[in-house]
């Protein structure tokens, strides 16, 4: 059985066209049993009550709704506690990723019995993008390019909601978080667990009808502090040797402004600042964030495993 897990937020001009591409999609598979499942995330407009006279009239589409917007991964994880398929899949309302990716998402699945997850990639060679605004186009690619660096597997997109999971995969993992993040999440915790990723190209679109969720400043920001709290030594690490080196190169100033006899240097501005006391104080801050930043490391070797014993409880359940 496959689950098709689909968040919408005042999407009620696409409910009707978005169900009849996915089902068109799906009857294309042989003896395929399926589930629809929308999850209202708080929508202000007729999106609740158009979806629901749909699923009145087919029982492979539910509806599940609460009644205050708090972000997509509250939607998913809302989507991913009812679904009851093998597999479960998480598109885009809108469906700017093509419904053809679900089937072929499925088809590697079928065919690679050790991959747990396929994400949709459209920064992998053979993905693409068209039509979509350049500066969106851009903030998704540097922030996927940062993230490519993150995590002990090297994925091309890291932020992208259309994935297949296997339903062992996905259901054994503690989710917590309401916003986007949560695609961040859920690859930090199957790595964790050991469970496998495989990407395939995708093609992405712009968005034909309503209006884009994208937000720069609330994106960018919970992106960003996912990182640090993913990789605390990329930012205090950083700093670290930032300070550390300043530190160096101030004392190199005050040797040579001291022992020099280079009167006219000695009397600049760079030269006056250059003292003991600022030298001190830049490595001992130097060392400070070196320190922070090898404990973050401690602290991520200890949440991996705090993540492996929330598995194993909920599996017991």
């Amino acid at each position: 059985m496959i689950s098709i897990v689909a968040p919408m937020y005042n999407e009620e001009l696409n409910i009707n066209s978005t169900f009849e591409k996915i089902t068109n999609e799906l009857s294309k598979i042989k003896d395929v049993e399926y589930e629809i499942i929308f999850v209202n995330d708080g929508s202000t407009d007729n999106t609740l009550q158009v979806a629901k006279a749909l699923a009145d009239k087919n029982d492979t589409l539910h509806v599940t709704s609460y009644n205050i917007n708090q972000g997509r991964g509250k939607a998913l994880r809302t989507g991913f506690d009812y679904a009851k398929g093998d597999y479960i899949i998480s598109v885009d309302f809108d469906l700017s990723y093509d419904a053809s990716h679900i089937t072929a998402m499925i088809e590697t699945l079928d065919n690679d019995e050790i991959t747990d997850a396929v994400f949709v990639s459209v920064y992998m060679p053979g993905g693409k993008a068209i039509g979509v605004p350049p500066f969106r186009l851009f903030i998704s690619k540097m922030g996927n390019l940062m993230y490519r660096h993150v995590f002990s597997k090297k994925l091309y997109t890291s932020t992208c909601v259309v994935r297949a999971y296997r339903n062992n995969a996905i259901k054994s993992l503690v989710l917590e978080s309401d916003d986007k993040e949560i695609h961040l999440e859920i690859i930090s915790k199957l790595l964790a667990q050991g469970f496998k990723i495989k990407e395939i190209p995708g093609t992405l679109t712009k968005r034909a009808v309503g209006k884009s969720k994208f937000k720069f400043k609330s994106t960018s920001l919970s992106h960003l502090m996912y990182l640090i709290h993913e990789k605390p030594f990329l930012l205090f690490g950083f700093l670290g040797f930032f300070l550390m080196l300043v530190g160096f190169v101030t004392a190199l100033i005050l040797i040579y402004s001291r022992f020099s006899g280079d009167n006219e240097f000695a009397e600049t501005f760079i030269a006056r600042i250059a003292s003991p006391n600022v030298v001190i104080i830049l490595f001992l801050f130097g060392f400070q964030m070196l320190g922070t930043g090898f404990i973050g490391i401690q602290n991520n070797i200890l949440k991996k495993e705090l993540f492996k014993l929330q598995s194993h409880i909920k599996s017991h359940k």
